[in-house]
């Protein structure tokens, strides 16, 4: 069975950018699920609006072929996020990365799930686009974006974490 593609260009429905599409309409009904989910906390459900309409941005720029540009995200540059998310240790009270646990809150639970969710994503990104471009990068980056918002829901106790002692 053949697709639109573009308007112009039809492919099969196993195409790497059709399934691409599918995986990011899937993101994104799980972060609405979340939010649903979430009601009771508005800052969390603002948290992940806010990440929505970076995936939302995303997804026209799969399809018009535009560049995403500078990932900026919640306050937070590209560059920063990246940073973070290799050293929480410097930027959080935890002294190690996180190991998903039961105990941890549930918006961290929905965090991580959705942290999963974007790596898939990558990969399917990477299928359709390769590894040197934009796109990727910026789902690269989302995932660690989501990994750095866990700390900020985890409870105050949380003692689930990974020490990596021969760091270079």
């Amino acid at each position: 069975m053949r697709t639109s593609l573009d308007g112009r260009n039809f492919v099969e429905k196993t195409n790497p950018r059709i399934i691409l599409r599918g995986k990011l309409d899937f993101l994104n009904a799980q972060i609405i699920l979340q939010q649903i989910e979430s009601r009771d906390n508005q800052e969390f459900v603002n948290a992940l609006e806010e990440f929505r309409g970076v995936i939302l941005r995303l997804m026209r720029c799969e399809v018009t072929g535009e560049d995403f540009g500078e990932l900026n995200l919640w306050g937070i540059s590209e560059h920063e996020i990246h940073e973070r998310s290799h050293n929480p240790e410097k930027y959080y009270s935890l002294p190690g990365h996180i190991l998903p646990h039961y105990s941890m809150k549930r918006e961290a639970a929905s965090i991580n799930l959705l942290r999963t969710i974007v790596r898939e994503v990558e990969i399917c990104a990477y299928e359709a686009f390769g590894c040197d471009n934009n796109f990727t990068h910026v789902l690269n980056r989302l995932s660690s974006a989501l990994y750095i918002l866990i700390y900020d829901y985890l409870p105050e106790d949380y003692d689930m974490i990974l020490r990596f002692s021969n760091r270079r």
